[in-house]
């Protein structure tokens, strides 16, 4: 199955706009380059200030919580959650990824027809908001994975959790693309929240009828274990 899954989405951005005036080369300030003056998106790079494109041309979305008052917003909700369950005797971080995925779906509900409206008279590549999909309630697995990971970057950044997270994204052969959430938090075990197909839990956990998050190197490590003993 590994050979019929692509794990490189984020080059084919890079070899898409290399020849764009308005992408620069990866540098200290965007590993994968920038666009029109923003660092791209991909995996393991920061999230907020950042813009995630597609393998293909489709609409460019922005992460921005200083320009984006949405974002912050539903943050502060976030942590006014986790704070009250807190005063009930519930550790901050005890149930954090759940309200995370909780509050992801609630705000930014799975709706293509709402991305269809707001994307359908785009230019190729051309920035929109995060926050236009909230304000209309509607987003697909890139869109929910782009939230879900702003919230647990902030939650890093602000010292409430201690974890790496990630947006991580593939395309399988027969199936499509599809983008969720990669967190590690600070025992190394790692988990997947991926609000769209409406799964949270272990990466060990996900099962047949979920979709295909393992990295290339993981996967090929496992196989390595169970044929050399």
């Amino acid at each position: 199955m590994e050979d019929k899954i692509e794990w490189d989405k984020t080059v084919l951005v890079q070899e898409r706009l290399k020849n764009n005036s308005f992408y620069e080369e990866s540098s200290p300030e965007g590993r994968y380059g920038m666009w029109q003056g923003r660092p791209i998106i991909g995996r393991d790079s920061l999230i907020n200030g950042g813009v995630y494109l597609g393998g293909g041309e489709r609409e460019a979305i922005v992460v921005d919580d200083k320009k984006q008052p949405e974002l912050t917003s539903i943050y502060q909700e976030l942590l006014r959650r986790r704070e009250a369950k807190e005063k009930h005797g519930e550790p901050f971080k005890f149930g954090v990824l759940k309200e995370v995925f909780d509050i992801t779906r609630e705000k930014l509900p799975y709706n293509q027809t709402v991305v269809y409206d707001l994307t359908e008279n785009l230019l190729p590549d051309q920035k929109i908001a995060l926050s236009v999909f909230i304000k209309n309630r509607g987003g697909e697995c890139r869109h929910q994975a782009l939230l879900a990971a702003y919230l647990l970057e902030k939650l890093r950044i602000d010292n409430y959790v201690n974890g790496k997270v990630s947006v991580d994204r593939n395309y399988v052969e027969g199936m499509g693309g599809h983008a969720w959430v990669r967190y590690i938090n600070s025992a190394n075990d790692v988990y997947i929240i991926d609000p769209a197909q409406n799964f949270i839990g272990k990466i060990e956990d996900t099962g047949s009828d979920q979709w295909f998050y393992e990295r290339p190197s993981s996967f090929t490590q496992k196989i390595k274990r169970f044929f050399i003993k």
